[in-house]
């Protein structure tokens, strides 16, 4: 089990459950840069590997806790409000993200996927950016 597996099974559930987003991928810096001229095909999200803490069990046994960030990406040249409201706007994706995402296992060997935060990172007149943070732990062995 590597979070790479569960990075991997979060960006397969959002391509598949959320059709109408257009890019969805592992996030490696899209978004740097003027955000306006960036070549992004929107709606957009962007999957990331954020942080892991560990709890030690006993012997080589650690629990690992781990966190992921999806990045909801809108574009709407009618302005602000449309950005978080219209369709695929996102206020829908990050409903659609919260329906599709809490509880899942995608049949891996970890807790159930849990929410931690919604926060806006971004907002222009025309394009928002938001972070939908989830979290998830397993056991895990170290050899000696």
């Amino acid at each position: 089990m590597t979070t790479e597996d569960i990075e991997d099974k979060i960006i397969t559930e959002i391509k598949t459950q959320m059709t109408y987003v257009k890019t969805v991928e592992t996030y490696a810096g899209q978004l740097e840069g003027e955000i306006d001229k960036l070549p992004i095909i929107y709606p957009a999200n962007y999957v990331s590997y954020v942080v892991s803490d560990f709890e030690w069990i006993d012997g080589p046994n650690w629990k690992e806790t781990c966190q992921f960030s999806v990045l909801v990406c809108s574009k709407n040249l009618k302005g602000n409000e449309a950005l978080r409201k219209a369709n695929y706007g996102c206020y829908q994706m990050i409903e659609d993200l919260k329906t599709n995402l809490i509880n899942e296992t995608f049949s891996l060997a970890i807790e159930k996927l849990q929410i931690v935060r919604v926060q806006l990172l971004f907002i222009t007149k025309t394009v928002a950016v938001y972070g939908v943070d989830f979290q998830t732990s397993f056991d895990m062995t170290f050899n000696w």
